[in-house]
């Protein structure tokens, strides 16, 4: 499915600035070791977001190293810092993982919510002093379940807002050249299947490893070391895709005619990613940007970024297919990537201010200037990491992009039914991925503060509130299953082979949704590894498999119904394991484990 995500919450970090160190900063019970959630997301028309990370594959030592550093947690402490005070004190800088009047809210429903008495309750330090206290004298016992669908609905609208978003970038190209005709709209699929799994997936891959490098280094104020590891890792990208982008320019079409028995459709896919390839080298600048802003606490940039960057592409496409026919959706994706790094770079240098970052340092402090000697070399560290997080990523993601492959061996009717059917299914996963999300960060924080039972209950909720939502995704596609097919295409054969699986599609987002939902309560309680497995057999022992016998050995061979039918299958296994574990999980242990991740030693 498109666009899942590697996603990056909105997570703010602790403030570091000489004033705000100088204020008294009281504990939240947000504290949570969140390098196991999943490091990034490969955005493109088909495919699927990984569930490993890069820190499952970190040595031992390696690991120790970068615990107290990373996203989302232990960014701004120092080594120093930590060797000068106590655990009360280390707490006290490490606990405000939300923004603070976010967390005051959330501290003050939970108070009541456990009968805490609160001598002024209007008053934020009143609440902050009440809550730590509380903590401390483990009068905190647990949440309910209203005020954890509440803080749910609301952390996650603005995680839909911007996957959706990000997910429209492909979307509207299949939408612009799916009226042209079959060929052009099966093209368009192929193409963009074979940019994500040679070109978008090895960018995010490689990336990963800004996602452990950049923090670290932000972490232990070496702040132009952040710059030097963006540099090494834009070159080192550089230098992976340079050979895909000449395969792409000059050998993309005797490549896909390999892979692709109609000759009309290999031509205008390679026609697709040598148009494509002039905006990569944008794409691999945001990205690595957005990285570089990430690992200082400033996630919102990307989104305000998005937010232009999105209906600008929806105009451009149409517009240019209108003017140039299928080579205008290619041209408008190109354009935009760099309009998307152009964007990036004037937010970055000329509106952020320091006292509107996290830490009260303008990100650009941590550019210490272009050195590309220094950027081409040195790069055993970040090999380490990003060679793990390429294999992570092109492993599942190839799974299913092979199912749009899958379908243009059937025939071209079927590869372009094949890409709607991705193209929907892509979309309707965002919202209950972004639940995943903030149930992820949600459970993190409760078990880090120790509150496993609150943490329970949290995992509950997030995996009973997506349930409600994939009722909802499967009653939008199934009713509107007409309207939508119309909305892709003219071509009565497309839509008649549409309709006949999207009560297949719509039926899988049941199952889509629980695992989307049961991998955030996994990443959330530090269990990343069991979803890894779970996928790898399920997608590639039992899903693959099953869908290629149905389509093409069983008595219903050449139905386009079989590939979902495998898909949904394996959604189902890794959907109730991945429920099991979470639900079955013993969460005491699980506090001990977040205790001994972010150096927590609350008594």
């Amino acid at each position: 499915m498109a666009g899942r995500h590697e996603y990056e919450s909105n997570r703010n970090h602790p403030d570091s600035t000489t004033s705000r160190r100088k204020s008294s900063v009281k504990a939240h019970q947000f504290t949570h070791s969140d390098h196991q959630r999943r490091a990034s997301v490969v955005y493109g028309s088909v495919g699927k977001g990984g569930l490993f990370v890069p820190s499952d594959f970190i040595k031992p030592e390696d690991e120790a190293a970068i615990v107290d550093l990373t996203p989302g947690e232990n960014d701004l402490l120092l080594g120093e810092h930590l060797s000068r005070t106590g655990p009360k004190s280390r707490r006290k800088s490490y606990l405000l993982s939300l923004a603070d009047d976010d967390a005051v809210s959330q501290e003050r429903d939970l108070l009541q919510a456990n009968h805490i008495a609160i001598e002024d309750p209007a008053s934020d330090s009143e609440v902050r002093d009440a809550f730590e206290e509380a903590v401390i004298k483990h009068q905190i016992e647990t949440t309910t379940p209203l005020i954890e669908l509440r803080t749910l609905i609301k952390n996650a609208i603005p995680s839909v807002i911007t996957f959706l978003l990000q997910c429209s970038l492909s979307t509207v190209s299949v939408f612009a050249v799916g009226h042209i005709g079959a060929a052009e709209l099966a093209a368009v699929s192929m193409g963009a299947m074979t940019a994500n799994i040679t070109g978008y997936a090895t960018i995010q891959g490689i990336a990963t490893a800004l996602d452990t490098l950049c923090p670290q280094a932000f972490g232990a104020k070496r702040y132009t070391l952040v710059g030097d590891y963006m540099q090494k890792c834009l070159a080192l990208i550089f230098t992976v895709m340079a050979p895909v982008l000449i395969c792409w320019l000059f050998f993309g079409y005797d490549l896909i005619c390999l892979i692709v028995p109609d000759k009309t459709t290999a031509h205008l896919s390679a026609v697709y990613l040598q148009y494509v390839a002039f905006g990569i080298p944008g794409y691999i600048a945001f990205e690595c940007g957005k990285r570089f802003l990430q690992a200082q606490g400033i996630y919102q940039i990307g989104a305000y970024v998005l937010l232009i960057a999105a209906p600008t592409n929806l105009v451009m496409n149409f517009a240019l297919v209108k003017q140039m026919g299928y080579i205008g959706a290619p041209i408008s994706v190109a354009i935009n990537y760099w309009l998307m790094a152009l964007l990036l770079f004037i937010a970055t240098v000329f509106f952020v201010k320091p006292h509107h970052t996290p830490t009260g340092i303008h990100p650009m402090e941590c550019w210490g200037g272009l050195n590309i000697k220094r950027a081409f070399s040195g790069w055993s560290r970040l090999c380490s990491l990003a060679i793990p997080g390429l294999i992570m990523l092109e492993a599942e993601f190839l799974a299913f992009e092979i199912l749009t492959l899958l379908a243009s061996y059937i025939d071209t009717t079927s590869l372009a039914a094949q890409s709607i059917g991705t193209t929907m299914a892509s979309l309707t996963y965002q919202v209950p991925f972004a639940i995943g999300i903030a149930s992820s960060t949600r459970i993190a924080n409760f078990l880090g503060a120790g509150l496993a039972e609150s943490a329970k209950i949290t995992t509950q909720v997030s995996l009973s509130f997506g349930l409600v939502i994939s009722a909802l995704n499967f009653l939008a596609l199934f009713v509107f299953r007409r309207q939508i097919a119309y909305a892709f295409t003219d071509d009565e054969e497309v839509i008649a082979t549409v309709l006949g699986i999207m009560w297949l599609i719509a039926l899988m987002q049941v199952s889509d949704a629980i695992n989307a939902n049961s991998a955030g309560c996994l990443r959330g309680q530090g269990q990343t590894k069991i979803g890894g497995i779970v996928n790898l057999v399920s997608y590639y022992v039992v899903g693959l498999p099953l869908s290629i016998y149905l389509t093409f050995f069983s008595p219903w061979k050449g139905k386009l119904a079989g590939l979902w039918v495998g898909s949904t299958v394996a959604l189902t296994i890794i959907g109730v394991v991945q429920s099991w574990y979470s639900l079955t999980a013993d969460f005491n242990k699980l506090c001990e484990y977040a205790r001994s991740r972010t150096g927590d030693h609350v008594v």
